[in-house]
């Protein structure tokens, strides 16, 4: 198991971060997939035979996180949790969660409980990419304009 590289699926944040937007989600999480994606299969698979491994591997890379936080500038600290933990929700979990490996979903639900274990106040759950790509709004001056253009589609056909 390649722990760095493993992390580098969360704390590479600013890059995917900036990405997390209605018309680039899509592109940037096919790109993350391709690129992490076989790294976790490969990770969990590691783990196969071992009934706490998934939980093992989730501890471990909590654990590699908080050495790079504690790595950081205290006034810093705070600020590149709270990215990390973006990734996790918003690229990590809905990758884990739709990868073919059934093992990878365990993973991610195991590394939530961790997480939400050692952080009780500051807690996530995980969600399908399906879920977060359908949560983007079409917003013009702070009016959603969905259900019109979607009007206006029904419309044209």
């Amino acid at each position: 198991m390649k722990l760095k590289e493993l992390s580098a699926a969360v704390q590479e944040a600013p890059y995917y971060s900036e990405r997390f937007t209605r018309r680039l989600y899509t592109d940037a999480f096919r790109e993350y997939t391709e690129r992490f994606g076989p790294l976790y299969m490969a990770a969990v698979r590691e783990t196969a035979d071992d009934p706490n491994g998934r939980q093992t591997l989730a501890e471990a890379l909590l654990d590699e996180l908080e050495a790079g936080w504690k790595r950081q500038h205290f006034w810093n600290r705070t600020m590149v949790q709270a990215r990390e933990k973006q990734m996790i929700v918003t690229y990590l979990s809905p990758m884990l969660l739709g990868l073919e490996e059934p093992l990878c979903q365990e993973l991610a639900e195991r590394l939530r409980d961790t997480w939400n274990a050692r952080r009780p106040k500051d807690g996530y759950d995980v969600t399908t990419y399906a879920k977060l790509q359908a949560g983007f709004h079409n917003v013009i001056l702070g009016i959603d304009v969905s259900g019109w253009q979607k009007r206006m589609e029904e419309r044209d056909d």
